[in-house]
């Protein structure tokens, strides 16, 4: 994976909107069972025990305990139960939004992963239950917390697998407009020279960035020289008008009031936190 499309893929776990309607821990039912229907939810399900048939689109699987298997949105998929043992399963629900885009049409993941004795996802699905079973106000929170968790385990050891994780095609003019900012994000980058770059028009240029990552383009942009210059206050000793120079801001009062927007500190109490010549 190169750097482009990691870059890519951090951008959409920054943006990535969750929510969980169902989930449980349980052995599957005798009537377990649909054939050829498309869900509008994703599906996680970690086998614990038993067997059992997936279908997702056009492949088949025998789901063996300790594999971990993703059946996204909008998939043409199918289930049922065996005459062996039906499968004991944790299992949830999900919607997880980048924008208006659900994140695995814009990753290309595998379906499953083989948790190799790992407790590790076995825990993670018991703290999705216990917040399930809480009854604070703070609950929803708590949930969606969990569920970012199991998303990036998940994600996390796609990429270490070998089928590893990269963006999906219908993201290659997207990925070059990340690519071109992160290449020139200390010029003046007009919305018309990136949407050149996307070969766009500038107008469905706007709409089709803001759709793709939950972001306008301009604050994709800011954003990006904000974390430069959080990198050049801790790890340079330059004047701020320089780093401003260097991260495409050459203006310091547009600067410090665009960094205190951005972290809530000015740039002079955040270098004097994180800078390790600071350090006590």
């Amino acid at each position: 994976m190169n750097k482009a499309q990691q870059q890519l893929i951090r951008l959409y776990l920054d943006n990535l909107q969750v929510r969980v309607t169902e989930m449980g821990y349980k052995q599957v039912l005798t009537d377990w069972r649909d054939l050829d229907y498309t869900p509008d939810y994703n599906k996680f399900y970690l086998i614990c025990d038993g067997e059992g048939w997936l279908k997702i689109g056009d492949k088949e699987y025998a789901p063996k305990p300790g594999q971990w298997f993703l059946m996204p949105q909008g998939v043409k998929q199918s289930y049922s139960y065996t005459s062996g043992p039906r499968f004991t399963k944790y299992w949830c629900h999900f919607t997880a939004k980048v924008g208006e885009n659900n994140l695995f049409n814009l990753l290309n993941l595998p379906v499953f992963l083989d948790s190799g004795g790992d407790g590790e996802p076995q825990r993670l699905f018991r703290e999705l239950l216990s917040c399930e079973a809480g009854t604070t106000m703070t609950a929803p929170l708590l949930i969606k917390a969990a569920m970012m968790k199991l998303i990036a385990y998940y994600v996390e050891h796609a990429a270490a697998s070998e089928a590893g994780v990269e963006p999906a095609a219908a993201s290659m003019p997207l990925q070059a407009v990340i690519e071109y900012i992160h290449l020139n994000y200390d010029r003046n980058l007009t919305i018309d020279e990136l949407a050149e770059c996307a070969h766009l028009h500038p107008n469905y240029f706007i709409r089709v960035f803001k759709r793709h990552f939950g972001t306008a383009p301009i604050q994709y942009v800011n954003r990006k020289r904000i974390e430069e210059a959080k990198w050049l206050l801790t790890s340079t000793n330059l004047l701020l008008a320089e780093i401003g120079a260097k991260v495409g801001i050459p203006d310091v009062s547009y600067l410090s009031k665009l960094f205190k927007s951005s972290t809530g500190l000015s740039p002079t109490a955040y270098r004097l936190t994180h800078h390790p010549n600071n350090a006590p």
